[in-house]
């Protein structure tokens, strides 16, 4: 079982492209006001989402997800919907931008890659077609090296796995010159060596194209890998919004399994330890086996930390084989799923941590709102 779960989010060869190449990248807010009844469920939507980074639209089956990504895109109208994109009208009265005047890139659940089509040619279907006022953010072979499709360019839709085929799609919505990429449920498809291997690709084209995304999900553990930004979805309406670490703090989400995320900066390796730090503490866990170095030379990473994989003591554990014990204070105290369980909140060097204790072992400890403990988190594995 991972208890430690590490992305990479900063690359020096990448950061440079998007730097150089994503002039238009979207910075602002995406206005929304719909309101639409279908049968005995009601979609009211009246907020505004970030468009910067990766905002994922998180909710069980049913809540209105898909819907609302729909109309964004412009694939559904309906009466009397406002969509704003920063200053530029989508739909408004009498006004409705089609979808593929948006500036959008779309990939679904299934790729939809033309079978007659080799890859190169799938690739390419979307960028041979594009007007020549179109501003051109990325070239082919730029986007080819990110996904690393050099392998496959002559190969057929059919002749490819899951994986690659989610790939390609990702490749032709990029290659679109999005300004917002749209993500319905992307990793639903696929089997979990599929999704294992399209998750660092998803990565990549936020943290390395600048393009904003929308992600749509219902699996948690996805969305703590890729977003930056957790919209929380109830029965139709927004519950709540805001940066991830915080969101993983709402009491809804403990009954899937409450988390925590940790930014963290590197500091360098020794026996196949990789070293970081938070503040002014540091912690250590065992470095990547696999990985391209050649392409990253990573910074900063993010820790996605189980709250049922820490625990606290009064004082540092001396006689423990537990060597990253982090001081922390307590900053209250939540109803657990279960009721004989105690969600404890935890701030480690200004940053949110979740610990899952029994209600016994927080009045045998006298556990108090403030007080200075001890958090051991067990680094035995990585994604």
């Amino acid at each position: 079982m991972s208890l430690f779960q590490i992305t990479v989010r900063k690359g020096k060869h990448w950061q440079a492209v998007a730097e150089q190449n994503c002039p238009h990248q979207i910075t602002t807010d995406l206005s929304l006001r719909l309101t639409m009844q279908r049968g005995d469920f009601c979609l009211q939507i009246d907020n505004c989402l970030p468009l910067r980074g990766v905002t994922a639209l998180f909710g069980r089956s049913g809540c209105g997800k898909t819907t609302l990504l729909r109309a964004i895109a412009g694939l559904d109208r309906h009466t009397g919907a406002e969509v704003q994109c920063g200053a530029t009208i989508w739909q408004q009265g009498g006004r409705f931008v089609p979808v593929h005047q948006r500036r959008i890139g779309m990939v679904f659940q299934e790729s939809s890659l033309l079978p007659h089509l080799t890859v190169e040619q799938n690739l390419l279907y979307g960028f041979n077609r594009l007007t020549k006022d179109t501003a051109i953010t990325l070239q082919p072979d730029q986007v080819i090296q990110l996904l690393e499709l050099t392998p496959l360019l002559q190969q057929a839709p059919e002749q490819l796995s899951g994986g690659q085929r989610q790939r390609v799609a990702l490749g032709r919505a990029l290659l679109s010159q999005p300004q917002l990429l749209l993500l319905d449920e992307p990793l639903a498809s696929l089997d979990q060596q599929s999704r294992s291997e399209i998750l660092p690709f998803l990565q990549r084209i936020g943290s390395q194209t600048g393009i904003a995304m929308l992600l749509v999900s219902h699996q948690l553990d996805d969305v703590v890998k890729l977003a930056d930004n957790l919209v929380l979805m109830q029965d139709g309406r927004i519950h709540s919004q805001g940066p991830l670490p915080q969101q993983l703090l709402q009491p809804e989400l403990a009954a899937i399994g409450a988390m925590s995320l940790l930014h963290a900066k590197n500091y360098g390796s020794t026996d196949h330890l990789l070293k970081l730090k938070l503040g002014q503490q540091q912690l250590q866990l065992p470095a990547p086996l696999h990985g391209d170095s050649a392409n990253y030379s990573p910074t900063s990473y993010r820790l996605r930390i189980q709250a049922r994989d820490v625990a606290l003591s009064l004082k540092p554990l001396n006689d423990s084989s537990v060597s990253n014990q982090l001081q922390v204070s307590i900053s209250g105290f939540n109803n657990a799923p279960h009721p004989a369980e105690t969600l404890v909140q935890l701030t480690l060097e200004g940053q949110a941590l979740q610990a899952l204790l029994t209600k016994q072992s927080v009045e045998r400890l006298g556990l108090q709102l403030g007080q200075q403990v001890y958090a051991q988190i067990k680094a035995v594995a990585l994604d």
